[in-house]
């Protein structure tokens, strides 16, 4: 007779175990275990299980899990998903410099705590911890409710809590289990889903890996601000998190405490951790603390930080992501509710209107016009939101009647701009409705808690000596203009600040990188800067490399004092491919040729479907066919970045993503599709044309092998941006 299983135990180690590991639904059945060399054994004992770790101990700290959270009457649409979350809350638990991700909208009362089940597109379902079940530091999840409910209204089995943990002593003394036979056990215990380029210990890579430039940059003193520039590949991630690492050994028996930023908590929690423990599989800098019991080293993103002070969660408030799909969507949604409103408005039709009548017919067939709503979030994100922009105020008229930047958005008139701050108005009273705020309201919240008299007396307590910003392009000059109070006062040599900062501008498809002009490359605040520049490519083939500098060259002229730099740089690889374009007759054509090629290739290739990627390069495009039943099959769909762990379920299917959703991670080969002329035009303003630019060559970048463009004719066929690497043949167009 098979025993219904009651509850799951897991000691502190194995978890790290299970959160690389590869995990089907049915694994949430039964919880076995293959023979491995990570040395996880499993006990079962009446209704419950163990999986413990080769140094599992009594003293050690334990995830309990009610296992009726998986149970099918919970109707979970994704119960791996949903472990694999629990799991990330109990590294939370354990070790406090793992953040929580702001999507999955955290909410805590006294020693509770819920989070979202999945993403908030799927389900409203939210799983429910006790972090401190009879007063002891384990973790129990002990209900999932298919809607949020009052915390402390969901009811908790303490009885089978005290059971399981009553049987861990038992179960750490049993016998080690029998081998088990040979078969599918739904779970692949494996490495981290994301490695350095070469295998090698931190000691190895600092000796024989490195480059002249790389390591130039690691061994930096911290006694001033640097900055590391490179293009796509040049091992920019690699060698701040080699020196992070490095560094942090290097004050083992000190008490500076390190913190690692990034803009993305899926390149903080899968990338970044996954290559420091390819660096050091021991995980010792998971372990290390100061004097006082700070953690030595915190990896995050600055909005997780910042939530982390704020407990926006306690409040009700929920942040509005623009990182994945979703958000975007959702702040779509809401932009044409506020167009809507401006274009019935009497008084903005009698009064402002008539001075800009093309805005206002725009405005009105905003549904026919795709890019309007792009370009408002653009000026939203970059202008309105970053400089906190209200109309009727000082800040609105000199913005109505100010100069305008060339990447802006076209707004010839006063007239036109007044129509923006009444949309940008409209749009935050929706979002006030909805007791949501953005991301820009949430940093300048943050900004302000740390000028508070609270910060001043907890600043050298919790904050940081050296801070690395992965991905800096990715942050608003807001954003960048802060980072200078995260520091202890002690760590200020001279008026500068150790801030260490990688990034590419071109790789931002947005203008948030260049919104504010240069200084905050030179000096966010923090002193200025020394630049070390990265010249050497380690991903992408010789061919796709020559690619790359072809299309660099269609980049707008922009005058942005150097840190605009031609793409120049050598390949450390072997030849490749030569980049191929394909042209198809219809947009469907298109779509079924290119999803059956990737989709072949994934069974064919070291790696499989992980290792292909359809990327997108027009957003309304990628919503229709991520949803169109003729190819969904053939794909697993990353619409944010925080769905990097879905690159392991790939199989024998492809990626399809944009290629913002995936940027950070490579590819063997990448197909971008839709690389269209309706999408570009030299008529455009010079904002647009970079962006899209930006767009390709994020994209192509992730490519380490080869390169397939696909465009259509219904969509006018191949932009011209295209033009150059076409004729100087670093790209083939085949039939």
């Amino acid at each position: 007779m098979t025993t219904t299983l009651s509850a799951l135990v897991i000691d502190q180690k194995a978890i790290n175990i299970l959160d690389r590991a590869f995990i089907e639904d049915a694994w949430l059945q039964k919880f076995e275990v293959p023979q491995n060399a990570d040395g996880l054994r499993r006990v079962e004992s009446k209704d419950i299980v163990y999986l413990l770790s080769r140094n599992a101990d009594i003293c050690d700290s334990y995830l309990i899990i009610d296992t009726g959270v998986f149970a099918p009457a919970t109707g979970l649409a994704k119960p791996r998903t949903a472990f694999e979350r629990v799991l990330r809350v109990a590294l939370r638990h354990f070790d406090r410099n793992i953040a929580i991700p702001v999507q999955w909208q955290p909410y805590h009362a006294g020693s509770r705590l819920s989070i979202f089940a999945q993403s908030i597109r799927d389900t409203q379902q939210r799983i429910y911890f006790d972090q401190s079940p009879d007063g002891t530091n384990n973790l129990y999840a002990f209900a999932v409710t298919s809607n949020p409910e009052d915390l402390d209204g969901v009811s908790e089995d303490r009885a089978l809590y005290r059971r399981a943990v009553e049987g861990i002593c038992d179960a750490l003394l049993a016998d080690p289990p029998a081998s088990p036979p040979v078969g599918n056990f739904g779970v692949l215990l494996s490495e981290p889903l994301v490695r350095l380029a070469s295998a090698g210990t931190l000691q190895e890579w600092y000796d024989k890996r490195l480059n002249r430039e790389q390591r130039t940059f690691v061994d930096q003193s911290h006694d001033r601000p640097v900055r590391l520039r490179g293009a796509a590949g040049t091992g920019k991630t690699q060698s701040m998190v080699v020196k992070c690492l490095r560094d942090l050994y290097a004050e083992t028996d000190g008490d500076k405490t390190f913190a690692f930023l990034t803009h993305s908590s899926a390149l903080a929690h899968t990338i970044v951790r996954g290559m420091l423990h390819a660096l050091d599989p021991t995980e010792r800098w998971t372990f290390l603390k100061t004097p006082s019991g700070q953690p030595k080293l915190w990896i995050g993103t600055v909005y997780e930080l910042a939530q982390e002070k704020l407990g926006y969660e306690k409040k009700g408030l929920k942040p509005l992501s623009l990182d994945g799909s979703d958000g975007r969507e959702y702040q779509r949604m809401l932009i044409k509710q506020a167009i809507d409103q401006v274009v019935q408005d009497p008084r903005i039709v009698l009064d402002i209107f008539p001075g800009c009548p093309d805005f206002q017919k725009r405005l009105e067939h905003c549904e026919e016009d795709a890019s309007l709503v792009d370009e408002l979030m653009n000026e939203f994100a970059c202008v309105l939101d970053l400089e906190a922009i209200k109309k009727d105020t000082h800040e609105a008229n000199r913005y109505a009647r100010g100069s305008r930047e060339p990447w802006q958005m076209v707004l010839p008139s006063e007239a036109h701009r007044r129509v923006v701050l009444e949309i940008h108005d409209v749009y935050r009273a929706l979002l006030r409705t909805e007791k949501m705020l953005s991301m820009d309201q949430m940093i300048a919240d943050f900004d302000g808690y740390l000028d508070t008299h609270e910060w001043g007396a907890l600043r050298e307590r919790d904050g940081f000596d050296l801070v690395f910003v992965d991905e800096y392009h990715y942050f608003t000059r807001a954003e960048a203009m802060l980072l200078h109070n995260l520091f202890k006062t002690r760590a200020q040599i001279g008026g500068r600040w150790p801030l260490l900062m990688a990034y590419d501008i071109k790789q931002s498809t947005s203008d948030i990188a260049i919104s504010g002009g240069m200084e905050k490359f030179r000096n966010p605040g923090v002193g200025e800067s020394v630049l070390t520049e990265l010249k050497q490519v380690y991903r992408s083939t010789p061919q796709i490399t020559a690619f790359l500098r072809d299309l660099d060259a269609a980049f707008p002229a922009m005058d942005l004092e150097g840190e605009y730099a031609t793409y120049v740089v050598d390949s450390q690889q072997e030849d490749g491919e030569t980049p191929t374009l394909i042209v198809y007759e219809t947009d469907i054509k298109l779509v079924d040729s290119v999803f059956e090629q990737a989709a072949r290739m994934a069974r064919e290739i070291d790696g499989g479907g992980s290792q292909v990627a359809v990327l997108c390069l027009n957003e309304e495009l990628f919503g229709k066919i991520r949803v169109a039943g003729r190819v969904r099959e053939k794909f697993v769909p990353i619409t944010s970045r925080e769905d990097f762990k879905e690159l392991r379920y790939a199989k024998k299917k492809c990626v399809f993503s944009m290629p913002e959703f995936v940027a950070g991670l490579q590819f063997h080969t990448v197909f971008l599709i839709h690389v269209n002329s309706a999408d570009y035009d030299e008529e455009q303003s010079q904002g647009s044309r970079r962006r899209y630019v930006s767009r390709i060559y994020l994209g192509a970048s992730r490519a380490a092998c080869n390169i397939v463009l696909a465009s259509s004719k219904e969509l006018g066929g191949p932009c011209q941006l295209l033009d150059v690497p076409l004729a100087n043949e670093t790209l083939r167009r085949v039939s």
